[in-house]
Order: C-alpha cells, then sequence, then structure tokens
C-alpha cells in the first residue's frame, strides 16, 4: 500500500473499521482489509440505495457521490429522501459508511466513488403505514445495484411471511422482484443489519426479512474481533462486519450537518450497532461489483461465503460443514458470525475471477414434504426425516414448519444434514438470562432459513428435531416442508483457497482428488508468492505456504494464481491460467493453453499445441513455443516471442519487442513504438523463417530489427541504420527487387521485403521474402536497427 492509496482526509485515522492499527485499543488488522481494493476500485459507477430515514446529501462527504434523481421518499411521497423530522439522523450516517467521498475532508466511505441514493421510510409510522412505504420502496430497488437496509422488526417471528401474508406478502414479491429484475437480470444485492437483539433473545432467523433468501444477512464485532454484546447470533447470518460496542471503539462517520444530527459537528465518532456493519459491507459489494459487473446475485452472496475471514478463532461455536471445495475441506461457519469476518481484498479477487453468473433464473431446487400431525411432548422431542434427491450444490436451506406451539420461547429446532452438519433454527426464541422462559407468545407456522450448508449436496437423509425444554406447554408438528436452493450440481468444480489454507485443520485439506469434469483451482485470494503444478501425482504446489498435493487421476484444466510473484504450470489438456496481480510465470505445456498474465510484469511460455497468451498490464514476456498461437501484450513494454508455428503477435499500448520465430506470422505493434524483430538463432532459411505480415508499421516510430546471424550477408556495423552504402535499396515492384543488388531489398508496390544472401549479386540466393507490410508505408535506412 503505497501513500498515494492511504486517504488524506483528517479522519480517517480514527476510522479503525478502515485500518486497524490498534488506535483504538483493539487488534490490529481487525478491519474490513479493504486499503489494497483502493489501488484499482472504489466503487465507481455501482448505485447504491440506502433505504433509511433520510439522507443530508448536501454533507461535504456525501454531496460529491449523490444522484438525488435516484431519491425516493416512499413515507412523502416524493422525489427528496432528505431527513424530515429532527430525529431522522440514521441514514446520513449509514450513507457516509457507504461511500463518503475521498476528498481531503473528514472521512471516507468504504466504496468512495460510488454513487448514493436514498430511499426514505418514517420509522415514526403506524404499523399497517409503514409496511405500505418499505413495500413501495423494495419495488424502487431494481433501480438500484445494492441496497443497504440498516433496521429491522425487534419482536420475534412479528415479520412473517407465511402467517402474515397479508401484511408482509408484498415484501416477499419485492424482494424476488429485485433478485429476478434487478440490473438487468442480474439481480439485486439486499443487505440487512442481523439485528441488535442478542440481550433479548432475538436472531435473525426469526425474521424472515433478515432470513430470505434474496438478502444478505449481517453480524457485528468489536474492535477486537469477538461478538458485540448486542449482535443477534443466527444460521442465517452470512458475514460480519464492523459495528464496536460503543465509546472506545465507537464507528467514525458522517452525521448531519448544523448540530441536527448525533453530534455538535458534521460527524460522529460513536455509531454502531448491525446498523454501521450492514454498510460496510454494501461498499465492499460496491467494490466487488465494479470489479465484475457480471456477477448474479447470488455470485455475491457466495463470493462473500468463501472470502470472509475466520475471526475469534477461540469462539466455541466454530463448525466445519460438508463441502469439500474451500481450502481442500468444508467452510466454517458460527452462529455469532456466519462465516467470519468481510475481507474486501479477498472478496475482490474471487470477483475478478468468477465466472459462474448466478442468477434466479438458473438456481436450482430440490423440496419435499411431509405431513406429521406429531406432538411434541412437553419437555421431549421429536425427531422426524426427509429423504431429498441430488442435483443441488446447497446455499441456503429453507425449512417451512406447518408447527404450532403454545409458547414459542420453549422450543429449539435443529437441522441435520447428511453430511452430519447440524444447524440450530431456533434457541429458545426470547430466553435470556433475565427472561428464563422465553418468547410467551404461540409458534405459528414460519419459513426457516439456514446458510450452514453452503456448498454440501442435497443428496440424503435430513433430520429435523424439536424440543420442548420447558414444562406445562405443548404443541403439535403438523407437517413441513424442506427446500434444497442453489446450483445445480455438475462434475465442474471450483476449487477455492485463501490465505486460510495455511492453517485449515484436517490432513485431508492437503491432497485434492477429483474425478471429472472442467475443474479449476482458484487461489485468487491467496496474497503470499504460490505455485500451481497441474500435473497429477506432482507435490510442486505450495499455497500460502503449505504443499498442496494433486492426486495421481486428477486432472484440473484451470487455475487462478493471487497477488504474489505466482508459478502455474499446466498439463497435457487444454489449460486457462490467470497469474493475478505479481510478476508471474505461466507454462502452458501440452494442450490448446490460454494464459493470462494479469497485472505487473510476467513471463508466459506456452508449449506445444495452438495457445493464447495475454500478458496484461505490465512489461511482459510471451513465448508461444510450437504450435499456431496467439500472443497479445497488452499495456507495458512487452516481448513477444512466436515460437515454431504460424503465430499472430499483437503488441498493445507499449513499445513492444515482436518476434515472429519460425513460420509465417502475423504482426501488429498496435500503440506505441514497436520493434520487428527477424531472428531464428540461425542463418537465414525462408522455409524456417517463413513470411510475416506487419499490420501496422509506422515508419520513424516503429523499427525492423535484424539478427546478423539470420542475416549474414549483411556486413554493416551492430546499431541503427546501415553503415554499408547500399546494403538497404527500396525498390519500385517485386521484380526490381529480385534483380537488386542490395542485401536487404523494400519493393514500394507490395510492402514485401527480400533478403538477398548473394550480397552484391542479384537474385536472392538462399535468400527471399521474409516480411509483407500492409499498405506499403515508406522505409529509410532509420526505421531498422542491426541486432546480433
Amino acid at each position: 500500500m503505497t501513500a498515494a492509496d492511504r486517504p488524506q482526509d483528517p479522519l480517517f485515522a480514527q476510522q479503525w473499521h478502515l485500518r486497524n492499527t490498534g488506535q483504538t485499543g483493539g487488534t490490529p488488522g481487525v478491519d474490513l482489509n479493504v486499503q489494497p481494493v483502493w489501488h484499482d476500485y472504489t466503487g465507481d459507477g455501482i448505485r447504491v440505495g440506502v433505504m433509511d430515514d433520510g439522507i443530508d446529501w448536501q454533507h461535504p462527504d456525501l454531496q460529491a457521490n449523490y444522484n438525488p434523481q435516484l431519491d425516493q421518499d416512499v413515507a412523502e411521497n416524493d422525489g427528496d429522501a432528505r431527513p424530515s423530522t429532527v430525529d431522522d439522523n440514521h441514514g446520513t450516517s449509514v450513507a457516509g459508511l457507504v461511500g463518503a467521498a475521498w476528498n481531503g475532508s473528514g472521512g471516507v466511505g468504504v466504496a468512495p466513488d460510488a454513487t448514493l441514493a436514498g430511499l426514505r421510510v418514517d420509522f415514526n409510522a403506524r404499523m399497517g403505514e409503514f409496511e405500505a412505504e418499505v413495500a413501495r420502496g423494495f419495488r424502487a430497488m431494481t433501480e438500484f445495484d445494492v441496497v443497504n437496509n440498516s433496521w429491522g422488526y425487534t419482536i420475534p417471528f412479528y415479520d412473517n411471511f407465511t402467517s402474515n401474508s397479508e401484511l408482509f406478502g408484498p415484501f416477499q414479491e419485492a424482494l424476488q422482484r429485485a433478485a429476478q429484475e434487478g440490473r438487468d437480470g442480474l439481480g439485486t444485492v439486499v443487505i440487512f443489519a442481523g439485528g441488535n437483539g442478542r440481550t433479548v433473545g432475538d436472531s435473525p432467523d426469526y425474521h424472515n426479512l433478515q432470513n430470505s433468501q434474496y438478502t444478505i444477512s449481517v453480524a457485528a464485532l468489536n474492535h477486537l474481533g469477538r461478538s458485540t454484546w448486542y449482535s443477534s447470533p443466527g444460521a442465517s447470518l452470512l458475514v460480519s462486519a464492523l459495528g464496536g460496542d460503543g465509546g472506545q471503539d465507537g464507528i467514525v462517520t458522517t452525521d448531519r450537518r448544523q448540530q441536527r444530527g448525533y453530534s455538535s459537528t458534521n460527524y460522529t465518532e460513536d455509531f454502531g450497532g448491525t446498523s454501521s456493519a450492514a454498510p460496510m459491507v454494501s461498499g465492499v459489494v460496491a467494490l466487488m461489483l465494479e470489479a465484475n459487473p457480471r456477477l448474479g446475485y447470488r455470485d455475491v452472496q457466495e463470493i462473500l461465503a468463501y472470502s470472509a475471514r475466520q475471526n475469534h478463532i477461540q469462539n466455541n461455536s466454530w463448525r466445519t460443514n460438508g463441502a469439500t471445495n474451500w481450502n481442500g475441506g468444508g467452510l466454517h461457519t458460527n452462529r455469532n458470525y456466519g462465516f467470519g469476518l468481510v475481507d474486501a481484498q479477498a472478496a475482490v479477487r474471487l470477483a475478478e475471477t468468477w465466472t459462474p453468473q448466478q442468477t434466479s433464473r438458473n438456481q436450482a431446487v430440490v423440496q419435499e414434504q411431509q405431513s406429521t400431525n406429531r406432538p411434541i411432548p412437553d419437555q421431549g422431542r421429536i425427531t422426524t426425516s426427509i429423504t431429498l434427491e441430488p442435483g443441488v450444490t446447497l446455499e441456503h436451506v429453507e425449512v417451512e414448519l406447518n408447527l404450532r406451539h403454545e409458547w414459542a420461547g420453549d422450543l429449539e429446532i435443529v437441522l441435520t444434514s447428511p453430511s452430519g452438519t447440524t444447524s440450530v433454527l431456533a434457541a429458545r426464541p426470547g430466553r435470556t438470562s433475565s427472561s428464563e422462559f422465553g418468547l410467551n407468545t404461540p409458534m405459528e407456522p414460519f419459513v426457516f432459513t439456514s446458510n450452514e450448508f453452503w456448498g454440501e449436496s442435497s443428496e440424503g437423509n435430513w433430520t429435523l428435531t424439536i424440543r420442548d425444554a420447558a414444562a406445562i406447554s405443548v404443541g403439535t408438528l403438523e407437517s413441513w416442508e424442506l427446500r434444497a436452493l442453489g446450483s445445480p450440481t455438475t462434475q465442474d468444480d471450483t476449487y477455492i483457497y485463501t490465505n486460510e489454507f495455511a492453517t485449515a485443520e484436517g490432513a485431508r485439506r492437503t491432497r485434492l482428488v477429483d474425478t471429472a469434469g472442467r475443474d479449476a483451482l482458484n487461489a485468487a485470494a491467496i496474497t503470499a508468492d504460490l505455485t500451481i503444478d497441474l500435473l497429477p501425482g506432482n507435490q510442486n504446489s505450495q499455497l500460502a505456504g503449505r504443499r498442496l498435493v494433486l492426486d495421481e487421476q486428477t486432472w484440473i484444466e484451470d487455475a487462478f494464481g493471487g497477488d504474489g510473484d505466482d508459478r502455474l504450470s499446466g498439463n497435457r489438456l487444454g489449460n486457462t491460467l490467470r497469474g493475478g496481480r505479481g510478476s508471474d510465470t505461466l507454462l502452458g505445456l501440452a494442450g490448446d493453453d490460454r494464459l493470462f498474465g494479469d497485472r505487473q510484469n510476467d513471463h508466459l511460455r506456452g508449449a506445444t499445441g495452438d495457445d493464447l497468451l495475454d500478458g496484461g498490464p505490465g512489461r511482459d514476456r510471451l513465448q508461444g513455443m510450437t504450435g499456431e498461437d496467439w500472443l497479445r501484450g497488452q499495456n507495458g513494454r512487452d516481448t513477444l516471442l512466436g515460437g515454431a508455428g504460424a503465430d499472430t503477435l499483437v503488441g498493445g499500448a507499449g513499445n513492444d519487442e515482436l518476434t515472429g520465430g519460425n513460420q509465417s506470422d502475423v504482426l501488429r505493434g498496435w500503440g506505441g513504438s514497436d520493434t520487428f524483430r527477424f531472428a531464428s538463432g540461425a542463418t537465414f532459411s525462408r522455409q524456417t523463417l517463413g513470411t510475416d505480415r506487419i499490420l501496422d508499421f509506422e515508419s520513424e516510430s516503429d523499427r525492423i530489427a535484424l539478427s546478423r546471424t539470420t542475416f549474414s550477408a549483411l556486413s554493416s556495423t551492430i546499431g541503427n541504420g546501415f553503415s554499408e552504402a547500399g546494403e538497404f535499396v527500396t525498390v519500385e515492384s517485386d521484380r526490381q527487387a529480385n534483380r537488386s543488388s542490395g542485401v536487404i531489398v523494400y519493393s514500394l508496390s507490395s510492402g514485401s521485403l527480400y533478403y538477398n544472401a548473394n550480397g552484391a549479386i542479384g537474385g536472392f540466393g538462399g535468400g527471399g521474402k521474409f516480411a509483407n507490410l500492409r499498405s506499403s508505408p515508406t522505409l529509410t535506412a532509420s526505421d531498422f536497427v542491426l541486432q546480433t
């Protein structure tokens, strides 16, 4: 991280959620890990809606990024989402956490160039009126890429889409519509605060807004990386961000101006709650979408889950599920934290390399229903099972319970997957140390959701256990339906590795076994230098400092490097290798390969097969070797070496050197001052060297480099031009070229370059045509350079 990538805004040093150095007494590094991302992405062009009590968008840290044309006040039915009452302070602080500008004043947001707008609701509206406002606001979510909701209901099972469909049915319909129609069918990404109800026994699991498959529910951590005293636990949490416990680790963000907000200044130093954690995730999602605008809303959810890092490792609620594609095994989950602390750098790196595009249109569902009519014994339990078919790699699992019980606070509900993963769906709602008996309202039909089975298979026997943990009240499970939601199961697997591979428990994680399909090893989230060798049975791969062994029968086609200086090598299949950041070395070996150096100064070499080599930005070296290869340098001062086949070389924007090698190649310098080099490492042979076509030679800018080893009849000294008079000759036609006494002869009529191996004697001898310049530009001796 350079000084240029670090904001100079004066409050940035206090924003520990962005860069935690221990400045508040917390643990250094417990932050969003966002700074490495800002060099490339700041949320530019991503529209983030903030559904809240209004935004003071003329604030100096918000005005530059705000688009009032997108505003909607659904409480007052107008297009002005500014605060309306003295208490409308919340939304301004939330908006600053998403996208406060990087402008040298105040603080900064997670996505400091994201486009902001408000969807204002009135939190003091009466029941029914408020729900109508929210429904109108939800219907407007299709206008945004991301919508942040730092609010929620505080009464468990109140926002019940099943039993209270008349009031909340429009919510469900609007959320589904946002997923189906937002972002031109890719889906609006909807983030919700997970809730601040830990001390009253609440959970996002008891709210259909937070546990919906269409929303991302976020928990809050303090500056030590531990759960805050208020953050609600639950199986439906996806990830955590930072909220602080208040006071010393309060969150610094924007505040309403002119003493109208939480403080007497334009900024508050004591914001917090899951209200602050949610917009941090919204900001991270904006960075992800800038990095890859083609992500579906389900892709975003999955990337956040797979890139989150384990926090508070000592907490005994961590479990490993039955997935097999995260760091060689299952994902870590925790009722307090979801999959862990959101990691902006890891999430963006995965986003850059992500290709599945998972949306509502290609979601797979397997479901079964069971009628039971089984009484739940007082202080007893019942167990019932459903067998699901294969076909779904899981994301969310929904359990629709037609359960009636006199006292909801008595109930413990647990779902167990075929792999043995257990997920607590209800843990005596409302029960706390000061309220021993829990929620004293009846339990009605409700849909629970768990994210804890992510990556597992739908196939097999699922077990539901319901326990009545207190005396007196009883109930009945009349029926239940199990819905497994995710992606269609396929033999094409992607194995994701992160920095946590270094410490992930389990010896099996270090051996990769795959039997079929086109598979990928994605290490884009790893920051240190790594080695990936795709040859089956080898032990050369090193990820995050730990050895990875490929099974003898495991053939992986594609590999993605990370931020370090990586070495990636393929196998006999047609491989796709991407280096990522860092100065990488990519070796294609056999097969028709696609090699992408991406950022920094890379070395790409194809070997056999017809390969595509793309250096990306940076000063790269591309070698085609055998086969008919395509080499593309892009930006930077690149060296392109064609090899033995008939190759196509495209230099890109920098000052490049292009050597076609053997056979007849196509050379295009594109931008910059390029050098087209002719050298075979031996004396001239037209059969070997071929005739290269140069598509865009510009006299006085580009150069043609000739090796005196190859063009041995030349006696001019090494350097620019020809020191011997008459060695370069321009003639009017190809026929005149054949009779010329020059050693290098250029025909203006055809744009052809000839080598006369006879020297001063005409007839070419063992020479002949070695290049053709499109459009027959004028050439002079100064357009050439002689090399050894």
